[in-house]
C-alpha cells in the first residue's frame, strides 16, 4: 500500500515538474521578442525602471548621472525581467564604469520587495489622505516628513523615535551623525537639518522611516573600519553598494580551518560593534548567513545587509546612569 502511494506521489511530482517547465518554456517562446529587447537595452538608464518619478519619496539622487549616462549595466541574466519573479529581494549585480577604462562589480538594491515598496506608497497616502492610493508628490507635503521643514534646526529624538530599528532609542549625538554624514546631498558635513534642501530632507526622513540601511552604511562607513559594505550612491529607489564576495552560506563545505576563521571573525565583529572608540553599540536584529559575505582576496567577513540594526549611544547611557 505504501509503495503504491509513493509511486503515485512520484508520478504527481514529475507531472507538476513537467508542467512548470512547460509553462516556463511557453513563456520564453511568447516573450522572445521582449526578452531579446531587454538584453539589448540598458534599463538602468531608464527613469521608470529606477522609479525616479517617486522622488522625493525615494532613497536619493547622488548617482543619477552615472545611471542615466549608462555607466552601470546589469550583468547577464539580470537583464531578463521574466526572472524578477525569483528575485524577491530585488537585488541585482551590475558592472560600473566604462569598458575602455575597466569596470568593477557592484550590487544594486531596491531595499525591499515589490510588495514592500508598494506598501510604502500606500502608507504615505494613508498618512496624508486617509486613502490607500494617491498622487505621491501631492500627498508628501501633508505627512510628518514635511513637518520637519526648513524652519527646524535639528533632527531631535522626540521627532523620530521608534520610526525604525536605527532610531529605536536615538540620542542627539546619533541623529547629528546621521544628518552630518548624509551622502545624498552636495553640502554634507553639517548636522543642521535646515541646511538640507527640501527634497534632500524628505529623502533622508523617508529612508530613516522605511529602510535605514543606507544611513547605517553612511554613518558607520567601511573607511573608518566598520564591518559594512561600502555605500556608493542612489538614484530613485535603487542604491548601489560595493560587491564584497560570496555570501557566508557558500562556505558551509569549506575546510574546517576556513570555517573556524570565519566563525572567529563573526565573534570579532560582534565585539567591535559592541565596544569601540566611537561609543556607539550596534546590534544586528536579523542575523542570517546571507547577510554576511566574504572577500575573495582577503577572506574578510563583511555585513552586506544592514536594514535591521539598532544603535545605542553608550555615552548617553553612561551620562544618564
Amino acid at each position: 500500500m505504501l509503495r503504491l502511494v509513493s509511486l503515485k506521489l512520484g508520478r504527481l511530482y514529475r507531472y507538476v515538474k513537467l508542467a512548470v517547465l512547460g509553462s516556463l518554456a511557453a513563456a520564453l517562446v511568447l516573450n522572445t521578442h521582449s526578452l531579446l529587447a531587454s538584453l539589448q537595452r540598458n534599463e538602468l538608464s531608464e527613469r521608470r525602471f529606477l522609479q525616479l518619478n517617486k522622488c522625493p519619496a525615494c532613497w536619493g539622487t547622488s548617482w543619477c548621472r552615472k545611471f542615466l549616462n549608462g555607466q552601470l549595466r546589469l550583468e547577464s541574466w539580470g537583464r531578463l525581467r521574466l526572472l524578477d519573479f525569483f528575485n524577491v529581494k530585488n537585488v541585482y549585480f551590475a558592472r560600473y564604469g566604462e569598458p575602455r577604462e575597466g569596470s568593477r562589480r557592484v550590487v544594486l538594491k531596491r531595499l525591499g520587495s515589490a510588495q514592500e515598496l508598494a506598501d510604502i506608497d500606500t502608507k504615505i497616502c494613508r498618512r496624508a489622505t486617509g486613502r490607500g492610493r494617491c498622487d505621491l508628490l501631492q500627498a508628501l507635503p501633508a505627512t510628518e516628513f514635511a513637518s520637519l521643514n526648513g524652519d527646524v534646526r535639528l533632527l531631535t529624538p522626540g521627532a523620530v523615535e521608534g520610526w525604525s530599528d536605527l532610531v529605536h532609542c536615538p540620542s542627539q549625538r546619533l541623529l547629528d551623525r546621521l544628518v552630518r554624514r548624509y551622502a545624498e546631498t552636495k553640502d554634507s558635513g553639517s548636522f543642521l537639518l535646515r541646511n538640507l534642501k527640501d527634497s534632500e530632507r524628505m529623502q533622508l526622513l523617508i529612508t530613516l522611516a522605511f529602510n535605514p540601511e543606507p544611513l547605517v552604511l553612511q554613518s558607520f562607513p567601511s573607511d573608518e573600519g566598520w564591518p559594512f559594505a561600502k555605500y556608493l550612491g542612489a538614484c530613485g529607489r535603487m542604491v548601489a553598494v560595493n560587491y564584497v564576495g560570496e555570501e557566508l552560506w557558500s562556505y558551509f563545505n569549506a575546510p574546517w580551518e576556513k570555517r573556524v576563521d570565519l566563525a572567529w571573525q563573526l565573534m570579532e565583529i560582534a565585539e567591535q560593534l559592541t565596544n569601540n572608540d566611537f561609543e556607539f553599540a550596534l546590534y544586528l536584529l536579523d542575523v542570517s548567513f546571507d547577510n554576511f559575505a566574504v572577500g575573495p582576496r582577503d577572506g574578510k567577513v563583511i555585513i552586506v545587509d544592514a536594514e535591521n540594526v539598532l544603535v545605542a549611544d553608550k555615552r548617553l547611557i553612561r551620562q544618564s546612569k
